[in-house]
Formats: structure tokens, sequence, C-alpha cells
């Protein structure tokens, strides 16, 4: 039996807890999430990989944050806002009900997007660039340029706005000059989540808002203030707040390196609460030593294979208890000395290389001059490293000044002198507390369910295994999820409620797998079973993928049947085929990938989706889809299209020991039927090898040189 990290607790509970452990991150944002004042923007922004949350809560709205600053100059954000909270009423000394006429009660999800144009200098400021609500019902609707220059501990912030930044009026848009097209502004698409092209910075009118920020000498204190050129109207009319003033003031206080706590008073009329947690999803994966005993002394190395010391034994058991399995190897009269190997407990793939080569230069005989290690991925071979040990009595990282390491595509043993022979069927399970959540309900933004998971997992030999997932519900509020699926395409995902609820215990997944390789280049995986917690079927993953090449191709086909909501064994009557033919491209441009699916989805749609996440060697991924297919947008209903946010977290950086495992989901602002594939099946192949790609081995070469 073994037990993931922290029993396992995942899903959204993992995101809370790392937001609140965040460190080394600076989080000067706004009630948006974003750089900011109270509640205007500013030029300022996070250092590139911060990853930040915030939560402001004030009588107009509480509004929920995710950020991420993509590059230098490139913000993003989504955003979550309920609006009039505490549900007042127009109606004095009543509250707000769901069946009242004229009650604020908009949940709304916006993007925003953030870019600096100028950096600041001695003698100019910083420019940025932004709009606030790129693809959602305009309900925020704002464009604006914000400049900000630093006096000593003091930042102030100028800035033009248009939309809702300008309905303090300050002067004529400027750009009507340019185009009488800029001088109409329309509002944005019934159901939001369309480009609004003909609103951005568009009006008559534009305003001016301003604010500063004064750091507190020797004090984790920022005296803020603000001029707002939003004047709240829509808030106003609908009688949530009595009135707006311009000018709001506050106090934020830093509690930790990343954790920030404001209180203001705004618009005049109401006290604000703002908490923004961040962290820096780029940082450097700590080295840890190695799980379980291994050995950690020097030991005298024997002179050659006769010397009487059973060095290969040694060697398996120490590498065996560092989380990692040995295969075979082979030595030949050249002094070389090759071996394959995988890696079990390192997140980092360059972390089990330098285990692997700290115990072949503890073990292995001095006549091994060279050393040629084939790692392996979901067992197939997938990349080598060949290594030049250094003299008997110079320390391993002499290694450096002969080359370092030399990555190359995998070696097969044709011969091997060794060979570590496992008992097949083999596998372990493990169990853990699972907490996860159902967001963005009209009704209800957040809901839980805290259960058992069990897994366990079974290799039969011979590229063959199986997996199966048991999820035990302990407490569940999704019982009170009351929104029906409303769709005009088969109702591929919008029955999930049923499943929350009558599957609040069940089989998560139950899957038999083979994976191989076809040549050396091309690698496949087919598979059967309970595939997901909506969907049974069989089908066939397949990847080309070039050691030397950042950029690989896939095919997948699935033949699936749509499961009973009690999730067991039992099935309903939709059936469909699904089938995707992938590109990828790992991008020399700031550790991004980039990928182009096409094919039919769950519902039969024909169609596309492009996904670019931001990856790092320490496991995190920070990224966005977009899938369009031949639904129009009035079919697919509110949202016009799916679309959504893709997070990996790993546990590593936040554990003791050495994981694997990593938190990963989709975060959708609407769940519809257009557009969907499989989740949680055996996987993508791309996604399960990309740790084992040569531009991350190369990028951390370095890393693997024992010390």
């Amino acid at each position: 039996m073994s037990c993931g990290p922290w029993l396992r607790i995942r899903r959204a509970c993992c995101v809370l807890m790392l937001a609140i452990s965040a460190v080394a991150a600076r989080a000067q944002v706004n009630d948006f999430g974003v750089g900011g004042i109270l509640d205007i923007p500013s030029a300022r922004m996070q250092a590139e990989n911060t990853f930040t949350t915030a939560y402001s809560r004030k009588d107009v709205a509480d509004i929920y944050t995710l950020g991420f600053q993509a590059a230098e100059r490139l913000e993003v954000s989504f955003r979550y806002t309920i609006f009039n909270a505490r549900a007042y009423s127009p109606i004095p000394g009543t509250r707000c009900v769901a069946e009242a006429l004229y009650c604020d009660g908009i949940r709304d999800r916006s993007f925003e997007v953030r870019y600096r144009l100028v950096d600041e200098t001695a003698y100019r400021p910083s420019v940025v660039v932004g709009v606030r609500d790129l693809l959602g019902t305009g309900v925020w609707g704002a464009e604006y340029l914000a400049a900000s220059k630093r006096y000593g501990d003091l930042d102030l912030t100028l800035g033009l706005g248009w939309g809702r930044l300008a309905e303090r009026r300050a002067s004529s848009n400027p750009l009507v000059s340019l185009s009488d097209q800029f001088k109409n502004r329309e509002g944005a698409a019934i159901g939001g989540g369309q480009l609004a092209l003909r609103s951005y910075f568009r009006g008559e009118s534009v305003g001016i808002f301003g604010g500063l920020r004064y750091s507190v000498p020797g004090l984790p204190l920022d005296l803020v203030a603000a001029y707002n050129s939003d004047s709240y109207q829509r808030e106003r009319d609908f009688k949530t707040i009595p009135d707006a003033a311009a000018l709001s003031y506050g106090l934020e206080w830093e509690a930790t390196p990343g954790v920030r706590l404001g209180v203001s008073w705004q618009q005049g009329t109401s006290l604000a609460l703002k908490l923004s947690a961040s962290l820096d999803a780029g940082d450097e994966s700590r080295r840890k030593a190695p799980n379980g005993f291994g050995t950690y002394t020097g030991l005298a190395k024997p002179a050659d294979l006769d010397a009487g010391a059973n060095w290969w034994a040694r060697f398996v058991v120490d590498a065996e208890t560092s989380g990692l399995l040995v295969h075979e190897m082979d030595i030949d009269d050249a002094g070389v000395l090759r071996l394959r190997f995988s890696n079990g407990n390192y997140r980092m793939e360059a972390d089990a290389v330098r285990r692997v080569l700290s115990l072949i230069n503890q073990y292995a005989p001095t006549t091994v001059q060279r050393v040629v290690l084939t790692g392996t991925s979901l067992g197939m071979s997938a990349y080598s490293v060949k290594y030049t040990r250094p003299p008997p009595d110079r320390p391993p990282i002499f290694a450096l000044a002969t080359g370092g390491v030399e990555i190359g595509p995998p070696q097969e043993i044709a011969q091997p002198n060794e060979v570590r022979e496992y008992r097949y069927p083999n596998g372990e399970w493990n169990f853990g507390v699972n907490a996860r959540a159902y967001l963005f309900d009209p009704d209800f933004p957040l809901l839980y369910q805290i259960a058992l998971r069990a897994r366990g997992d079974v290799d039969f030999g011979g590229g063959w295994s199986g997996t199966g997932v048991w999820v035990q519900s302990l407490k569940s509020q999704f019982g009170r999820i009351k929104r029906e699926g409303e769709s005009q395409l088969p109702p591929v995902r919008t029955e999930l409620k049923n499943y929350l609820q009558q599957g609040a215990s069940g089989i998560d997944q139950l899957t038999l797998v083979k994976r191989g390789k076809l040549s050396r280049d091309i690698y496949f995986q087919a598979y059967a079973g309970i595939l997901e917690e909506m969907y049974s079927g069989a089908g066939i993953d397949m990847l080309w993928r070039r050691p030397d090449s950042n950029i690989a191709l896939g095919a997948n086909i699935n033949a699936v049947v749509q499961r009973d909501y009690d999730k067991m064994f039992g099935v309903r009557d939709f059936r469909t085929v699904t089938g995707h033919v992938s590109a990828f491209w790992v991008t020399p441009f700031n550790h991004v990938d980039v990928a182009l699916h096409a094919g039919r989805y769950l519902a039969g749609d024909i169609g596309a989706t492009l996904e670019v996440q931001k990856r790092f060697a320490n496991g995190w991924s920070i990224g966005a889809f977009a899938t369009l297919t031949d639904v129009p947008f009035s079919v697919f209903g509110e949202g016009a299209f799916d679309k959504g946010l893709v997070f990996t977290i790993p546990f590593d950086l936040y554990s003791p020991k050495n994981t694997r495992g990593a938190y990963k989901t989709i975060l959708r602002s609407i769940n519809r039927d257009g557009g969907r594939m499989l989740d949680n099946w055996p996987g993508s192949l791309w996604e399960n090898m990309r740790s084992t790609h040569q531009q991350w081995l190369r990028q951390s070469s370095e890393r693997m040189i024992p010390e």
C-alpha cells in the first residue's frame, strides 16, 4: 500500500492551500485581481510566471479572480463576479430573492488582458493597455491606458478609460478623430462568450482616473487612494448602492511574502475587504534526498567485475529504494555501461538521471569509463543520456569540464549482461481524501464534495496494465444543484448534474491498457473499459515523436457509450464515435506549447481545438483552450463556444518527499455540450510523455551531473 502526498488531498482544496502558502511573489493587485489600486487599474505588473488568486468583498459585488503573468509584458486573468452578494433590495427594508423584480442577481464571468507598452525609466512612466471584459457579457466592459511612475516610496497612477471607465466624462474620445466608427459603442452579445470588437475603445467619451500608493518605510503597509471614473451607474440603478463617490481610500498589509490583506472605504458608502495571494509558478524545484533508505555514504569501488564484490545487486537495491526501477544492463569490452531504467518518484526527470549516475559512480567498477542511460516513459524507451565518468581521483562534478551529459534518442540494449526480473502481475494501490469543487452554478457559485478515493494500478507485463478508481462520498453539497442542462445538442455533458447527485459514490475509472512502440518514433496505447465518470468504451491513441524535433503528431479514435447515472456498470442508450488528429509544437518562445486538435466531438459536431500552455520543468503548467465547431453560437447556447483554463500544479514543490503526483483540472466558465472531448481517459500520450521531451532534458542537463 502507498499513500500519496498529504493523503492526496486534491482538487479545489489544493488550489487554496497553495495560494495560502504562496512564496516570494509580490501581489499588489486591485479589487479585480490585476495590477492596480483599489478599484482602478495601474501600469504595475507581477514578475513573470506569477500566479495570483484574489477575492474582494464589497456592497457592489464579490469578485473572485485567478491571474497569471504569462510573459514579462502580458498579464491575463479570469474573473467570476457575484453582483449584489448581500441581496440588497430596491425596496427599503426587504432583501432580494430570486423572483424579485428588478434585483441585481447576475453571476458574471469575464476575462481580462493587459499588455505593457512602455517600460518605466528615470524620466518616463510605465504604460499599460488593458481590456477588462474581453469575452464576457460586457457588464464590466471597460478599456484603459494606465501610466504609473514611482518616486521613492510613492507610486502614482494616471489613466484614460473607455466604457464603464468613461461614465464620469472627462473629454470626447480622441480616437474619433481617426474614425467616426469609434463614436458608437455596441453592447456584448447576449450570453457573452464572444469578442465584442465593436465595443473596444469606443464611445463618445473617455474618463480620467488616478490613484496613489504610499509604502510606509520599515513596515509592510501601504496607504492607498483612488479616483475612479466609473460612476457605478448600473449598480445605482439597481439600488445596490445609494450613491458612488469618485474617491476611495484604504490600507493594505502584506501579512507574509505574497499574501496581502486590504481594507478600504469605497464609493463613499461602504467598507470593502480584499485578500490576494501569489506564487512563482516557475520556481525551480529544490533537489531532495531520495525516498526510502538508499546509501548515502561512500563505499570502496571494486577494481573490476571479478573483484568479488556484487556491485550490481547493491546498485539495484539502492536504486529501487530510491524510487527507480532498473530493467537491464550491459558492459562491453570498451568500458561502456548501458542501462535502461524507469523513474518512479522524481518529478524532474533530471533528478532521476542524477540519482542513477550517482549510484553508478558509487558502485560500478573503475573499468567503466562511459555510461549510456536509456530512460522510459509509460514503460516505453523515450530518451538516452550519455555520461563520461571522471577519473577515480576527481569528484563527479568534474564531468562538467568534460562536456557534461549528452541527450539523445533511446538506445536499446541488444544483449544485456544483467536483467532485473520483476514478478508479474505486480502493482500498488493507494487511498486518500478527495475534495471536488463544482463552480459557477447560478444559485450556488461554490459547492463541494469530500470523498474517500481508492486507486489501484496493476502491471501485467509486456506493456499491459490496468487501473481502477473508486470514490466513496463522505459529504456532498451537489444535491443542491437545481439547474437543468438545457441544450439543443445531444446531452453529452449537460447531464453532469445527474452523475454528481446519483453517482456520488461509484467507479470513476476501470481500464485495461496496452502500450508499446511500432518503431523508434511511433508510440501507441489501446484501451478499453470505464474511461471516465460519464463514458465507457474503447479506443486507440498514437503518437509520432522524433527525439530531435519540437513537433509531434498524434491521432486517436474512441467508440464510447454513456454510463448510467449511478456510475456502476450499466450504460444508457447514447453511443457515439469521437476522434481527433493532433499537432503538438514545443515553441522556442518562453516555455510555451501549442497544440491543435481537429476532429469529431462527443455530440457529433466537427471542429478544432486550439490549446496554448506555458509549462515549467518543475511540473507547473498554466494554459487556455478554445474550441470552434460547426455548431452555431445560437445553438451552442450561453457562452457561444467551449473554452476554459487548464492547470497542473505539482505536489513535489510543496512536499518534503519526491513525488510525481499533481493536481490537474480544467476550469470552464459554463458546462455545455458543444466541442466536448472525453475527460480522464487513460491520457494523451503526448501529455504523459512530455516530461521526457529532449527540450526539457537539455535545459536541465547540468542538474543531472552528480556532485
